[in-house]
């Protein structure tokens, strides 16, 4: 085990956590899902905790070896997948590559999504399409019988009545909706890994000024009705937004930093622009309009710069 200031108890403290963390993921996987989604963040921290990446990645192969106990042998593939796109983040992230850090692994979860529900339609003898409307259909079973057990009639008859249009506009946006989901879970690995080693001045950041020439494109593309040329523009439309709406939460973010705001209004403020969709809309425009505004110099020369 390789020593630091931190001395040799502490380091088999953070490689204890870790490995236990990497068998809760391969032995239980459903209920360690959390752990899951944010291995990368977990890792890369970890190898900040003990400064040395090549024990860091011995540790966290050693929950690996759990691929010889009958049973383990796909969560194992899963797991090692995840920590090879934390080596991968966390090396990105080395290199002050904040936006390769996030786009790099979400693209390669991507490209698994795909390769996977190609092998899977391709197995059960039916196309891509056919086989995400099948999930579809089946997630909205269950979101029906959720809704039997705690909804009012009315609003059973409302979600009746529209389900087959929403059925329609998820199976069209599935694409989109994946990659901007993958993008969202990517941008919370950098978040938390951020928060252990506060490197990065993430109120600062700024996607490339290029984007909003996939922005006017994705547009263009989505009022074109010819094929499936509308929905390709709407599934990237929904990338694009999904990128400026990280923007618009740096904007905020460096809004409330300015103004000294408390952590608990902080913390207020984030859940309801979490879970309000016009607001998120609203910060996503924000982002958009910063390209061109840059509210972050209008807040720092507003009040000259605090931060």
């Amino acid at each position: 085990m390789p020593l630091t200031g931190r001395g040799r108890k502490t380091l088999w403290i953070y490689t204890g956590v870790f490995l236990f963390m990497g068998l809760l993921v391969i032995t239980v996987p459903v209920d360690a899902m959390p752990l899951l989604v944010c291995l990368p963040a977990l890792f890369s921290a970890y190898s900040d905790r003990i400064g040395k990446p090549v024990a860091a990645l011995a540790a966290a192969l050693a929950p690996a070896l759990l691929a010889f106990v009958p049973g383990y042998a796909g969560s194992v593939i899963i797991y090692l997948f995840v920590i090879a796109l934390g080596v991968l983040f966390h090396r990105l992230l080395g290199r002050g590559s904040i936006n390769l850090a996030v786009l790099v692994p979400s693209s390669l979860v991507l490209a698994f999504a795909f390769t996977s529900i190609l092998y899977l339609a391709a197995g059960q003898g039916v196309a891509i399409g056919a086989l995400i409307s099948q999930w579809v259909g089946g997630f909205f079973d269950q979101l029906m019988s959720v809704y039997r057990q705690t909804s009012s009639e009315g609003v059973i008859r409302e979600m009746t009545a529209f389900r087959e249009r929403m059925e329609g506009y998820a199976v069209k946006l599935f694409w989109g909706l994946l990659a901007s989901s993958l993008l969202s879970l990517m941008w919370v690995n950098l978040l938390i890994a951020n928060g252990v080693n506060r490197r990065y001045p993430l109120g600062r950041w700024r996607c490339p000024d290029w984007v909003v020439g996939l922005f006017i494109l994705s547009g263009v593309l989505s009022l074109v009705s010819y094929g499936g040329v509308s929905a390709v523009g709407l599934n990237l439309l929904i990338v694009v937004l999904q990128v400026y709406f990280f923007q618009g939460m740096a904007i905020a973010s460096s809004f409330m930093a300015h103004h000294e705001w408390s952590r608990f209004i902080r913390a207020i403020v984030y859940v309801l622009i979490l879970t309000q969709i016009y607001i998120m809309i609203g910060i996503a425009g924000l982002g958009l309009f910063d390209t061109w505004f840059d509210f972050r110099k209008r807040i720092r020369n507003s009040e000259g710069d605090k931060t």
